[in-house]
């Protein structure tokens, strides 16, 4: 009889056997197999029976590992993306949840091999993460008691349990939802009790091994016996860890959270004798055993850190952090010996936090984070938005005053600090081999990895000794500044010297007001930077760094120079002293030197040559990717820098940038990114002198700016920033190459993609410097219908920007072509459905504001965006009113037209703050005025909303001043003075400003001219009351007389 099942859409029914193979062609060396198996088990991802089929053949021992090892994975998988969503297409259904749970535990508990153990348990955390306590209520008590009753039976059970704990405690204590959290508080105590028992039988078990008798007395299975015991052990400590930490509120509180830090101090030092004693048989469960040490100082550690209260309450806390201080202080005695802590990286590059070295210095190391930890809680209370009784603040205030006043006294203090600067600021012996072995990649991690103060000693030194000179400077400073003086010394070693320069360069921040640093710099340094021999390299990186660190703090006008001339003499490649890891620290730490506020590019001229040459050629030597960039942010920050004085150094910086763009190949956009930031900053610095580098440019953005390629994903900001900025830098007329160019931002700015605001300033610029082209046949449509589309976005500062240059477009079209111009361009606008969007969108608005009551709505656009559209149209009105009332014509009758396009017009008046704005409105509408029938009658029946129109708009913007009554304010009295800043953009902006109607109009004038044409036009003053003024309001023409008397003195 078969069972098998038909899915529907697949090719083979889903059964054991069949799923089997399919995991197992999964598995297969053949890409072409692997492929159709994957889409074999994609297809069965629906079924409801898949995952818990998966889960069968996972448990089934006589299945191949491969076979089994990928079934968990896509369980994992599969819970990972539709445990939770069993309602979407191939969520797993209740039914099967209930089956997979019921059997979770099978996989890890009793399995043989540790890393299917392992993935199980990881299922189990994901499934207990979601289901518990609701859907899944028991896991964690089931777990108790399996621990109960393997804790003296089969070990491998336990070790099974152990390791599905650990990682459900793992996943519940990273859980954000409270739930989860108080849970496992609930669940902790319990757990404590029965896992305390755990670590202790198993510890006893091993200890007594390794106490009693020789290795030789005992059996290969005693000794295996003996490290799964350990294994045990150390598993159970890790949870016991995570459970103090995690699982209670005031862990010092708990007697037995107070018995497992009791017995973590006891056993710290007899497992550390272990491990001192020699013994061969000790020796072979070395690494056991300090894995058994580091989870001891991070429970330590972390306590101090995260639960800094009830680390001051525990017993013997303060015992325990001067323990921990005594076995820093004897390690420090040999650290220049140590061969360091090494830490994993992972495929990126990036650190991981597995650690490997000796021992003793990753204790050490602890130690540091222990003591540090302490005068943080002191210094640095921890916050919590949690309530607390006032008797539980003052219990921890207490606790914490306690390590102030009898931990961290004086002494200690004075003698921590004197051990950091005189042993672990040193440079050691490992460090010296390591920068022989690999110097680039040295460098590059001293760089990125220095500060990792968790990770390695002198990091961690290095910001304890900065701790405590901040919170105990007054104590501090005199046996430091007397240290700081040994560097006058010349006979102190090269070792010395460089350890008093470190510390010199970390307390610059903190003692820049009570130390002569610039004395030094003329005196030690300047004679130190020129010291010659085998150990100078590290003397000189060391200058480098310590002179970046003080620059930014305190540094003389007389001590710029000193400090040029240093970093031209530890760039030089034909100095033997002055290796790569020398010349790529100066490089690094040069760009803080050129970017610190006081730097003046005419004080480093004379060194300007020099420097950027050796920054240039190192770019050649070096081969580590992130140490170019460093190099290629500094030579650009110099550029910007050194602003228009780099124009003589132009040629030279441009004549290696095609060899670097070549160098960084097809894969390295950062590098390109890099080379593109330097020609924007050359670019800025030279301005219009840069022109002569366009033809070496424009191509370049012209590659970058191709759609549909990589160099376009990687370098478009960057290409476009350039671009913007070549033009802003650029006199007309342009250069063909730099016109050709116009087509593509044209072409982006309609598609709207990300770039749109970068892309209209491109488009905008082109339209300032070289409106004649953009005018012509070829460009003028294209813009218009990119404008039209930029106009409808969301952004409000692209609407903003676009607006001003359709205003400059229209006023340019006119200003080039006059009428005719003009015209051809408003026609493109009605084509492209420029102009019909923006009346469409101001009917839209006048219909909302009809509709009342139920039927009220919201218009399309706000009223922001609806005077950007007013005056677009204003500027049409101003200069071609005809052609303004033709366009109007188009769209409908042209009474029914100006009755709701005057309604919303003259309603913006009082919406629009800008008053360049408001007074362009009052030229266009007043300019209407001047057309005959039929506009004639039009206008003459709106023309209440006139006269308020002129009054509202004459108020805001004539001057009432006694000397100069009724004198338009926003009139300009005299050209834009230039400045010695303007690019050829802002000369054309300014020159197009100075004629705008706007500046230039008096607009009284100008309304009671249009006005009394308007009069004489109708019959006269008699006929014009008769007929027309006698619609009007008294009071409104009463206050619009009021207006026109101010000049005339009559007011």
């Amino acid at each position: 009889m078969n069972f098998a099942i038909e899915v529907a859409g697949a090719a083979t029914p889903l059964n054991f056997q069949e799923l089997y193979r399919a995991l197992d062609a999964a598995s297969s060396y053949d890409n072409s197999i692997r492929q159709s198996a994957g889409q074999q088990l994609a297809a069965w991802e629906s079924h409801h029976d898949y995952y818990p089929t998966l889960q069968s053949i996972f448990l089934d021992t006589h299945m191949s590992k491969p076979v089994r090892l990928l079934a968990i994975i896509q369980l994992k998988n599969g819970i990972d993306r539709y445990w939770r969503h069993h309602n979407v297409q191939g969520g797993i259904p209740e039914v099967a949840k209930q089956t997979i749970r019921e059997r979770l535990f099978q996989g890890t508990v009793g399995e043989g091999d540790r890393q299917l153990a392992l993935h199980n348990s990881l299922v189990i955390a994901k499934v207990v993460r979601v289901d518990f306590p609701t859907a899944w209520p028991s896991p964690l008590t089931d777990l108790n008691k399996l621990l109960r009753e393997t804790k003296n039976g089969d070990q491998l059970e336990l070790s099974g349990a152990l390791m599905i704990l650990l990682r459900i405690v793992k996943e519940l204590g990273t859980a954000r939802l409270q739930r989860s959290q108080t849970t496992l508080q609930h669940a902790t105590p319990e757990l404590v009790y029965v896992l305390g028992e755990v670590y202790d039988a198993k510890t006893s078990q091993w200890i007594s091994f390794l106490t009693n008798g020789r290795e030789d007395d005992y059996g290969d299975d005693d000794g295996d016996k003996a490290l799964l015991a350990m294994e045990n052990s150390l598993d159970a400590f890790k949870i016991l860890r995570r459970l103090l930490l995690l699982g209670y509120d005031e862990p010092h509180k708990d007697k037995s959270v107070q018995q497992v830090w009791s017995f973590s101090q006891t056993q710290f030092a007899q497992f550390l004798d272990f491990v001192n004693s020699g013994s061969d048989k000790n020796l072979s469960y070395s690494e056991v055993l300090g894995k058994h040490l580091i989870q001891f100082t991070k429970l330590h550690v972390e306590m101090a850190e995260k639960q800094p209260a009830s680390f001051a309450s525990l017993p013997n806390s303060l015992e325990l952090v001067r323990a921990y201080w005594d076995l820093t202080a004897r390690f420090a005695e040999i650290f220049n010996k140590s061969e360091g802590i090494r830490q994993e990286t992972s495929m990126s590059g990036q650190p991981k936090g597995k650690t490997e070295g000796p021992l003793l210095e990753r204790l050490a190391l602890k130690g540091l984070l222990l003591v540090r930890a302490c005068v943080r809680m002191v210094h640095y209370p921890k916050q919590t938005v949690r309530y607390r009784s006032q008797k539980i603040v003052q219990e921890q205030k207490q606790a914490i005053k306690h390590i102030e006043d009898d931990l961290l006294k004086d002494e200690l203090v004075i003698q921590m600090a004197n051990v950091l600067i005189t042993r672990f600021f040193m440079f050691r012996k490992v460090d010296l081999e390591t920068w022989d072995d690999e110097p680039q990649e040295w460098e590059q991690q001293e760089e990125s990895q220095g500060n990792a103060f968790e990770w390695e000693v002198r990091p961690c030194a290095e910001k304890l000794f900065l701790s405590l000179l901040t919170h105990y400077k007054t104590l501090l400073l005199p046996p430091l500044l007397s240290y700081f003086a040994t560097v006058q010394d010349q006979q102190a070693d090269i070792v010395t010297r460089e350890a008093v320069y470190t510390a010199m360069g970390l307390a610059a921040a903190v003692v820049s007001e009570e130390f002569n640093f610039d004395a030094v710099l003329k005196t030690s340094v300047v004679a130190d930077a020129q010291r010659t021999g085998p150990l100078c390299r590290v003397l000189r990186r060391r200058i480098s760094i310590l002179l970046s660190q003080w620059v930014p703090v305190s540094v003389t006008e007389e001590g710029r120079p000193l400090i040029y001339e240093i970093f031209r003499h530890f760039l030089n490649p034909n100095d033997e002293c002055n290796d790569i890891v020398v010349r790529i620290t100066a490089a690094r730490q040069f760009k803080t030197i050129v970017c610190e506020f006081g730097f003046d590019g005419k004080m480093f001229l004379p060194y300007a040559t020099d420097v950027l040459t050796q920054l240039i050629a190192l770019l050649r030597e070096v081969d580590v990717d992130e140490s170019k960039l460093a190099v290629l942010e500094t030579t650009r920050s110099l550029i910007e820098r050194m602003e228009t004085h780099v124009i003589q150094f132009g040629d030279m910086v441009m004549a290696a940038i095609p060899s670097i763009w070549e160098s960084a190949g097809e894969l390295g956009y950062m590098m390109k990114q890099s080379v593109l930031a330097i020609i924007q900053s050359l670019v800025i610095s030279m301005k219009t002198e840069s022109q002569r580098y366009q033809p070496m440019i424009l191509p370049l953005i012209a590659e970058a700016v191709q759609e549909n390629t990589e160099l376009y994903i990687y370098l478009i900001e960057e290409a476009l920033d350039l671009w913007s900025n070549i033009l802003l830098q650029t006199s007309p007329p342009l250069s063909p190459e730099l016109l050709r160019l116009a087509g593509v931002a044209i072409k982006q700015l309609g598609a709207q993609n990300e770039h749109a605001v970068q892309l209209i300033s491109i488009v905008g610029s082109y339209i300032m410097l070289a409106p004649e082209t953009l005018l012509e046949d070829q460009y003028r449509r294209p813009t218009v219908a990119a404008l039209a589309s930029t106009l409808g976005s969301k952004n409000r500062d692209l609407i903003n920007i676009t607006t001003k240059y359709v205003q400059a477009f229209i006023r340019l079209s006119h200003e080039l072509g006059g009428i005719p111009g003009l015209r051809v361009v408003v026609q493109d606008m009605m084509e492209t459905g420029f102009l019909p969007n923006i009346f469409e969108d101001i009917h839209d608005c006048y219909e909302a504001h009809q509709a009342h009551g139920p039927r009220r709505r919201q218009s399309r656009v706000n009223i922001h965006i609806l005077t950007d559209y007013f005056a677009i149209l204003s500027r049409i009105a101003v200069l071609d009113p005809a052609a303004f009332v033709e366009v109007l014509g188009s769209l409908g009758p042209l009474d029914q037209v100006w009755n709701w396009l005057s309604a919303e017009w003259f309603g913006s008046f009082d919406a629009t703050p800008d008053l360049d704005k408001v007074k362009l409105g009052l030229l266009a509408l007043t300019r209407l005025l001047e057309l005959s029938h039929p506009m004639q009658g039009l206008t003459l029946e709106k023309l209440q909303d006139y006269f308020n129109m002129w009054t509202s708009v004459l108020v805001q913007i004539l001057s009432d001043s006694p000397t100069e009554p009724g004198v338009d304010e926003l009139v300009l009295t005299s050209n834009p003075e230039p400045t010695e800043w303007d690019t050829p953009k802002d000369v054309r902006d300014r020159a197009l400003f100075a004629t705008d109607p706007v500046k230039t109009v008096q607009s009284l004038q100008f309304v009671q001219e249009r006005l009394d044409n308007l009069v004489q036009r109708v019959g006269g003053e008699q006929a014009f009351q008769d007929n027309w003024a006698v619609n009007v309001d008294e009071n409104v023409l009463a206050n619009f007389r009021m207006v026109v008397a101010v000049p005339r003195g009559e007011v």
